[in-house]
């Protein structure tokens, strides 16, 4: 448990300090150049988010504090930076670090310093600056954090697929596919990928595959798993609908890059969301009921916080990196005993249905010996049908008799007289060879 805790402290840390105020010029054409950009006027905001304010910015440094920083943008919605002093020196990006990053020495540069950058979402541009030390100590608390929060979703998923191959049940690949696209949308938006090298381009359109693929996964619940009642329908219409939106939004984005089909995918993911939820807190009843709603709102008020009102900034909540793969591990723990939950039911109902299943196969084999011993009759019949010539209603009559039947009771049965009965026994007697006092129940049988 201390273990854990100290996990849990190191994910919280602090990451770097901000600039008090940050002094920025929005380039709207994109066409300003680092000359025209140091003549020019800069505005000054204490605020790092100016939401769908998006495009190209040109950020003024004043000046740093130590002789050697590292200069950091910690955010996964940026790309094409560039960094100049006023000499017009274009600086090297540093590699193989989480977010992009410059390694500053102050007597080797003239300030002020230039930053370019390019938001292609929302315009949040959390600027930092620390020494050397503190950087490779956060480096390291964030590969610690990286290893112990995804190691544990894989683990999840890996569990997941493990409980499939065992019971072959579909459910689990249910849990394994809604892990995925959760561990995906928060694994960009951790900006983990830019630490493999992978550009912020490809990172971006995989996010908001992410969010899509959180909402198709509750449409797919929803059509596979629950059971729509008649006044529930408008539900499952209105989640298709918002599926098949979503959908739309999805291409538009891929194709144009725009925000428009960015937050429409983040606004349909959360409403499918929001209305399968409505659904499973129509069917649950008693106290479940009152643990899923307020579960539900947490979660919802997390998605809305963080994947949406951000871009606007409209964040009341401010996550940070750090404590989103806390709430995901506390996420992804409640799921993990869901499973449980559920493999321990499917063990019972399969040890139920064993059960039903060997009294089945009892029964089949008690009648399957009664049919041998019916075939062998009938067999039986059959070769003295065939060997002495009877008749059909002399036929009849043996059956009758091998049942042991009385003679009142075979000649009532099908309506004949008694006289009509002796004769038909006496011819039987006579293709059989038997006097008229031999047993023909011990014939039969």
């Amino acid at each position: 448990m201390k273990i854990l805790m100290v996990l849990l402290a190191l994910l919280c840390i602090s990451a770097g300090t901000p600039f008090e105020s940050i002094n920025y010029l929005r380039d709207t054409n994109g066409s300003l150049t680092i000359d025209e950009v140091k003549n020019a006027t800069f505005t000054s905001t204490s605020s790092d988010n100016l939401g769908t304010e998006n495009g190209i910015y040109w950020f003024k440094i004043d000046a740093i504090t130590a002789d050697r920083e590292i200069l950091e943008l910690k955010s996964s919605h940026v790309n094409n930076l560039a960094l100049y002093d006023s000499s017009g020196k274009e600086l090297n990006i540093m590699k193989d670090t989480r977010f992009p990053s410059y390694f500053l020495i102050k007597r080797n540069l003239e300030f002020p310093l230039y930053l370019k950058a390019n938001f292609p979402v929302e315009a949040y541009f959390p600027i930092h600056h620390s020494d050397e030390s503190a950087f490779a100590s956060r480096e390291k608390r964030s590969l610690l954090s990286i290893g112990f929060f995804y190691g544990t979703a894989i683990a999840l998923i890996a569990a997941i697929l493990t409980f499939y191959f065992i019971v072959r049940n579909t459910q689990f690949l249910f849990f394994a596919f809604l892990v995925l696209a959760v561990l995906l949308s928060i694994l960009t938006k951790d900006n983990v990928l830019y630490l493999f090298g992978i550009t912020n381009n490809i990172s971006i359109s995989l996010e908001i595959f992410g969010h899509y693929l959180v909402g198709v996964s509750g449409t797919g619940f929803m059509m596979f798993y629950l059971q729509v009642r008649p006044h529930q329908i408008w539900i499952k219409y209105a989640m298709l609908a918002m599926s098949t939106l979503s959908t739309i939004f999805l291409i538009t984005y891929l194709i144009s890059q725009n925000i428009i089909g960015f937050i429409g995918v983040d606004i349909t993911c959360i409403a499918t969301v929001v209305l399968m939820w409505i659904l499973m807190l129509m069917i649950a009843k008693g106290a479940r009921k009152l643990i899923l709603i307020g579960v539900y709102s947490i979660n919802i008020l997390f998605l809305a916080d963080y994947f949406l009102l951000h871009i606007f900034n409209l964040s009341f909540i401010h996550y940070t990196p750090a404590q989103v793969a806390v709430a995901a591990s506390f996420n992804f723990t409640l799921i993990a005993i869901l499973l449980l939950v559920s493999f321990k039911d499917i063990q019972r109902k399969g040890v139920l249905m064993k059960q039903k299943l060997m009294f089945q196969v009892q029964e089949l084999k008690e009648l399957s010996a009664y049919k041998n011993v019916q075939d062998a009759d009938d067999n039986y019949m059959e070769s003295l049908i065939y060997q002495y010539g009877l008749e059909n209603m002399e036929v009849r009559i043996l059956n009758d008799i091998s049942k042991g039947l009385s003679n009142e009771m075979i000649a009532l049965k099908h309506s004949i007289s008694d006289d009509r009965l002796q004769q038909l026994t006496s011819s039987l007697y006579s293709k059989l060879g038997l006097d008229d006092g031999t047993d023909l129940k011990e014939i039969s049988f």
